[in-house]
């Protein structure tokens, strides 16, 4: 199982390879049957055994990539699609290839010297104490999928002509609503304010003019001019002296 340990962008591609071993004189049963034989020469009863049921060249190439491949990080690697085909002996096989795209080169890199360097190599080695031969190999990968970053990078959006204006339109209203609902509040405050202030000012000259009445007949003074009070309070009413008794 794949287990991803970064967030890496992840590319799936699969890798096509050919092995072409040709002779002139050797058809392609010969070529297969006497490759299968050097494969298994040195090998024991048992596996022997177990390789005649199977494919020693298939076996071959599987367990030599496998075990020669050193996987990255987040790298998976699958042996599919084994042929062969006449002509006189093509071997086809396809790795699928897990990775993320910074390890997908370095990996292609060695298995592509795995196989055309050291298992082919090996094959005209172990052919050519019979007869002589020759081998091409041919490679061709294709991207399946390709993951984007799980990471989402900073990126600066283009916003459409029309979304900017509207945009625009809307932080303009709401700043001019603001303003007039500040100016609205204000003047309410200011005018509550205003009425609280006439309200104490009249109930201080009403507690005033009865503290006057009331030390005046303390004081034993018979005569008291109210008007000259009623005048404290702004009230501008033309009053005429009134004396009390």
């Amino acid at each position: 199982m794949l287990r991803i340990k970064n967030k890496a962008a992840l590319t799936i591609r699969e890798i096509e390879y050919s092995i072409r071993i040709s002779d002139k004189e050797s058809s392609f049963l010969e070529l297969r049957d006497l490759l299968q034989s050097e494969l298994t020469k040195f090998k024991g009863n048992s596996r022997r055994l177990r390789n005649e049921a199977g494919n020693p060249i298939q076996e071959f190439l599987r367990s030599n990539i496998e075990r020669s491949i050193i996987t990255r990080e987040n790298t998976q690697i699958y042996f599919l699609n084994y042929k062969e085909k006449d002509g006189s002996l093509r071997i086809e096989f396809t790795l699928l290839v897990i990775t993320n795209n910074i390890n997908f080169a370095p990996t292609r890199q060695a298995l592509d010297y795995l196989i055309k360097d050291s298992i082919v190599d090996y094959f005209e080695e172990i052919l050519e104490r019979h007869i002589p031969v020759s081998i091409s190999v041919q490679a061709n990968d294709k991207e399946i999928v390709n993951f984007s970053d799980t990471i989402a990078s900073p990126k600066h959006v283009h916003r459409p002509t029309r979304d900017v204006f509207t945009r625009t339109i809307a932080i303009v209203a709401l700043s001019i609503t603001m303003v007039l609902g500040g100016a609205f509040a204000y003047k309410v405050l200011y005018t509550n304010s205003q009425n609280e202030s006439a309200k104490l000012k009249e109930e201080y000259i009403e507690l005033l003019l009865e503290k006057k009445i009331i030390e005046a007949v303390k004081d034993q003074k018979f005569t008291i001019n109210l008007y000259k009070i009623a005048d404290t309070t702004g009230s501008g009413k033309d009053t005429t002296p009134e004396k009390i008794k």
